[in-house]
């Protein structure tokens, strides 16, 4: 039987305040850790904030010395104190270039790996680069092992992302997210069709309250909503609070029970799919 205690984390983050910011998130995942949470999901760019595009070079990570930045430097040690697997979602820089980047931390405190956006959402395409890669990350719980794909914010409305996750095995989706209120409504019905249409659990971590644009000072209002959800498309717990940690008992073998009650992964024509796809282009 494998049965996993997860942990999503639903906060309001200060632009440009990184040691602020990283603290109020060890704050509430430790709430998660006292409540036997042993896997824990951080918003999109918890740490800087999410409009803070005229900073984004000072405050971004470099993977080369991730140690060097406060962020991951504090994420690593709470890991490794609590014995707790973290996934995060910080600003990268690389030669010059600026990533949404999503990274998975162990139980120990090392880099498991990370993800690179690719669907990037308005203004994000002039900011970021696009990632390339989907990639498949294995937890090690000692008792049992579990598969895990991550997918960031506006790239839950694009279902061939979380398709080809859950084909390479993901049996949970994780969304990092900074997901607007003005779009609320695919907020609630795109991660329930994720995990329905994969069979799998999905984790979804977002802001809370809003932030003021670093140049039109206009305010962006996040979902809030935060949410755990299970493979048949029940959400089995949301935020409600602006600083919040839910928790909630995944049952992994679940999973399996669920894709085999319809079983899409294994019915698909990926043969026919490919060949559309190739050939279509985008509206």
């Amino acid at each position: 039987m494998r049965k996993l205690k997860v942990a999503s984390i639903q906060m309001k983050s200060k632009p440009y305040e990184v040691k602020t910011n990283v603290k109020l998130a060890l704050k509430l995942a430790q709430k998660g850790v006292d409540k036997g949470a042993k896997l824990i999901v951080f918003p999109e760019l918890f740490d800087s904030g999410y409009c803070v595009n005229d900073k984004d070079f000072k405050l971004a990570l470099d993977f080369s010395n991730p140690h060097s930045h406060f962020t991951f430097k504090a994420l690593s040690e709470f890991a490794k104190k609590t014995k707790t697997f973290l996934i995060a979602c910080t600003l990268e820089k690389e030669n010059n270039q600026i990533f949404d980047t999503a990274f998975v931390l162990s139980a120990e405190g090392k880099l498991l790996g990370k993800y690179r956006k690719i669907y990037l959402w308005g203004e994000e395409k002039e900011r970021f680069e696009k990632g390339k890669e989907y990639e498949v990350f294995e937890l090690d719980f000692k008792k049992f092992k579990v598969k895990i794909g991550l997918q960031i914010c506006y790239e839950l409305g694009f279902s061939e992302g979380a398709r080809i996750l859950a084909l390479s095995g993901a049996e949970i989706l994780a969304y990092p997210s900074a997901f607007g209120k003005a779009r609320t409504y695919a907020w609630e019905l795109a991660l329930r069709a994720r995990a329905l249409e994969n069979a799998c659990y999905v984790i979804a971590s977002n802001h809370s309250s809003f932030e003021t644009h670093y140049s039109s000072k206009e305010k962006l209002e996040f979902a809030g909503k935060s949410r755990i959800i299970n493979p048949q498309a029940k959400v089995l717990k949301q935020a409600k609070n602006k600083n919040e940690c839910i928790v909630q008992v995944l049952d992994l073998d679940f999973i399996r029970v669920q894709r085999e009650n319809i079983p899409y992964l294994k019915d698909i024509n990926l043969e026919l799919t490919s060949a559309y796809l190739t050939k279509l282009k985008p509206l």
